[in-house]
């Protein structure tokens, strides 16, 4: 099953930011990062209210985060424009060839002309995102999050500014059948008070604290945090979950899993990038003395 239906308000949010040639502008000098704005304002000519107001629409709509102290292009963002992006200009320059398959349908020549036109313009086929499931809340993001743990054979890599009970437990399931973990938190998460009360009134988290704990692991080496403006999960290098998340006002959009090596070694390589900037919490240091 296909599932392409993105919802009206977000595709409004995404062809409004698209709709700016300035903000692409920005979006394709982050490819390397962004580590100066002064130098980035000056390079593209903009002012300073000009230059801002893109980079928070690019932010907010999840197309840049600021990693190690420069902007860079998400994984969501890069596939936007590496993939849908060119298909749809590529498949608008060819609007008239298109029309052809209209005079032929409901014939045995549609199909054959279809995958023939879409096959030049190199225009994906509906096939290609078959593997594309889209996640409309929290809830399904979280039980297809516990599925990637339960499924994964070698590895699975989180990022995360959500603290669940029942994700905790599916990494610990994980990681006793010998699937090597690593995951970062979003500070903010670690410092709500609310989050800390429903955590320790857990039966689940205490259980899962106490294996842990006595276990052999080094939580230094399968936990750090750091501040992180989006969300997303890589297992085997191959399924992945990437979530569209407005920090601006904390809220869940929507978020999409992908079963798609291409985007498995994108986020991977994200994931490596913030790990080497990640630290370890208070917590985890915790937990280790408590082993000794």
């Amino acid at each position: 099953m296909v599932y392409a239906d993105l919802g009206t308000e977000a595709i409004v949010k995404l062809f409004k930011v698209l709709s700016k040639p300035d903000a692409i502008e920005i979006f394709l000098l982050a490819d390397e990062g962004i580590e100066n704005s002064t130098y980035a304002i000056d390079e593209l000519g903009y002012t300073s209210k000009r230059y801002y107001a893109r980079l928070r629409e690019l932010v907010d709509i999840g197309f840049l985060s600021k990693t190690g102290g420069a902007y860079r292009q998400t994984p969501f963002g890069s596939i936007i424009f590496s993939r849908l992006l060119p298909a749809m200009g590529r498949a608008y320059d060819a609007r008239d060839r298109l029309k052809l398959i209209t005079q032929f349908k409901g014939t045995k020549i549609e199909d054959a002309l279809r995958t023939l036109i879409e096959d030049d313009l190199k225009i994906p086929s509906s096939s290609e995102y078959t593997n594309v499931k889209l996640l409309r809340d929290y809830e399904a993001l979280a039980v297809d999050v516990i599925d990637i743990y339960d499924s994964a054979e070698e590895s699975v890599l989180l990022a995360s500014n959500y603290l669940d009970v029942r994700v905790l437990d599916a990494i610990v399931r994980s990681l006793d059948r010998g699937v090597k973990n690593r995951v970062i938190i979003g500070k903010e998460v670690l410092s709500s008070k609310l989050q800390q009360i429903r955590m320790i009134l857990s039966p689940k988290f205490t259980k899962s604290m106490m294996k842990l704990a006595s276990s052999s692991i080094d939580m230094s080496e399968i936990a750090r945090v750091m501040d992180l403006h989006f969300s997303f999960c890589v297992a085997d290098d191959y399924h992945s979950i990437f979530d569209f998340y407005n920090p601006v006002e904390d809220e869940f959009i929507i978020a999409f899993l992908v079963k798609d090596r291409f985007v498995g070694e994108k986020l991977k390589k994200r994931f490596n990038e913030l790990w080497k900037i990640g630290e370890c919490h208070s917590t985890l240091s915790f937990l280790n003395s408590f082993k000794k």
